[in-house]
C-alpha cells in the first residue's frame, strides 16, 4: 500500500513580504538611488545656473570694456598729445575684474584658444586702465594745484587790503575779479611724463574686440545663453 504524503502549500501573506529583509533591502537601494539622482540633478542645476549668471556678467562687462576703450581710442589721444578733458571725464575701463573671478568655471569648458583670447583681452584692458587711472590722477593733481594758487591769490589780496587798511573796497573787488578772469582764461597744460603717453598708446594699439567673434559665441554657448 502506497502512503501519500500531503504537503500543505505555503502562502506568504502581503504583510510578511513587506516585512521581509529582501523587500526592505530593495526599498533601501531604491531610496539611495533616488537620493543620489536628486543630489546629482540639484548639483548640476546649481552649477548650470552659476555658469549662466557668470556668463551674463562677463558678457555685459566685456561690452562695457569695449565701449570705454573705444571712447579713449577716439578721444584720448591726438597725435602724441594726451587730451586732458576726455581723459579726466572718462569712465574707468572696469571696476571688478569679472574674468579673474569666474574664469575657473570655464577652464574645462572653453577651447584653450578662446580661453587665451579672453585672458589676453582682460590683460590689455587692465594695462589701459592702469595708465588711464595714472593720467586721471595727474590731471586731478594739476586742477588742485591751480585751485590752490587761485585761492591763495584771492586771499592774499584780501589780507593785503586788511593789513594796509584800504578804504576803497571797489578796488579790492576789481582786483579779485581780475584774478578770477585771468585764472579762467589761462590754461596751463598738465605735465605728463612720456611714459603715460607710451603706456596708453601701446595699450590702445594692442586692444581687440571680442564682440562678433567666435570666442564670444562659444562663451555664450558654454554659458547656456544661446545665440545673441
Amino acid at each position: 500500500m502506497n502512503d501519500t504524503i500531503y504537503v500543505e502549500p505555503f502562502y506568504a501573506s502581503p504583510s510578511s513580504f513587506l516585512n521581509s529583509t529582501f523587500f526592505q533591502t530593495c526599498v533601501l537601494i531604491a531610496t539611495l538611488i533616488g537620493t543620489l539622482f536628486l543630489t546629482w540633478y540639484l548639483y548640476n542645476k546649481k552649477v548650470k545656473e552659476s555658469v549662466r549668471a557668470a556668463t551674463t556678467i562677463l558678457i555685459l562687462q566685456i561690452k562695457n570694456i569695449e565701449r570705454n576703450i573705444e571712447y579713449l581710442k577716439a578721444h584720448g589721444i591726438t597725435g602724441t598729445a594726451i587730451n586732458e578733458t576726455p581723459l579726466h571725464y572718462s569712465i574707468p575701463i572696469f571696476e571688478e575684474n569679472a574674468w579673474e573671478k569666474y574664469k575657473h568655471l570655464y577652464a574645462t569648458k572653453l577651447p584653450s584658444s578662446d580661453f587665451s583670447s579672453i585672458e589676453k583681452f582682460y590683460e590689455t584692458a587692465l594695462a589701459i586702465k592702469t595708465t588711464q587711472l595714472f593720467i586721471k590722477r595727474k590731471i586731478e593733481e594739476s586742477l588742485y594745484a591751480k585751485a590752490n594758487c587761485y585761492y591763495n591769490m584771492e586771499y592774499n589780496r584780501v589780507n593785503m587790503s586788511i593789513i594796509f587798511n584800504e578804504i576803497d573796497n571797489a578796488r579790492l573787488f576789481n582786483d579779485i575779479d581780475r584774478i578770477r578772469s585771468i585764472y579762467g582764461a589761462v590754461h596751463i597744460q598738465t605735465y605728463m611724463p612720456i611714459e603715460f603717453y607710451n603706456g596708453l598708446s601701446q595699450g590702445l594699439n594692442s586692444y581687440f574686440r571680442l564682440s562678433g567673434t567666435t570666442t564670444l559665441g562659444n562663451l555664450r554657448k558654454k554659458g547656456h545663453l544661446g545665440k545673441e
